[in-house]
């Protein structure tokens, strides 16, 4: 099952589970913000488009394989790549709000994960640049970038689910 799929199953499921146990609200709900790509309401918390920030993951490792293959053009040099305060999501994460201990480990672990996207970006683009593409498009399938990627996602759909959880209990008091 795909990330957006996860989560949306997950949404609902959550959302039917609040409708059961709150007090009859005559069937009104909030839609919720929506993104831009029209996807379901309530993606945008504390801030962030949290679908937006996983499609851009997702998109990110796309443009890196064409940069590799020379089927692109990089926008900024490996170094630059390798830093991860210069994305929305990196400067979302240097005020991320941590209104509990959970949410602050949550995001902790987000920025570290995040940090290792970053890093290990760089290195496929310093690679490609050496001309060692081959071992850049194994790094990008099956390295760093690969785990860094994974978990980075994994991550915004915890923090997402919990700062949506906690949006809710607001909501509720």
């Amino acid at each position: 099952m795909g990330m957006f799929a996860w989560l949306r199953r997950r949404r609902r499921f959550a959302s039917e589970a609040r409708e059961a146990s709150s007090p009859d609200d005559g069937g009104l709900h909030e839609p919720g913000p929506h993104t831009r790509f029209g996807m379901h309401p309530g993606a945008e918390v504390a801030g962030l488009d949290f679908y937006r920030a996983i499609d851009f993951q997702r998109r990110w490792k796309l443009r890196l394989g064409a940069y590799v293959r020379g089927e692109a053009r990089a926008r900024q040099s490996w170094r630059e790549i390798a830093r991860d305060d210069q994305c929305e999501l990196g400067r979302w994460l240097r005020d991320a709000p941590v209104a509990t201990p959970a949410h602050a480990q949550l995001v902790l672990r987000l920025r570290e994960h995040h940090a290792a996207l970053h890093r290990a970006a760089g290195e496929i683009v310093r690679m490609a640049d050496c001309g060692q593409r081959e071992a850049a498009l194994q790094a990008l399938r099956d390295g760093d970038f690969a785990h860094a990627s994974h978990a980075t996602v994994a991550r915004l759909s915890e923090l997402f689910l919990a700062l949506n959880d906690a949006r809710g209990d607001e909501a509720r008091h």
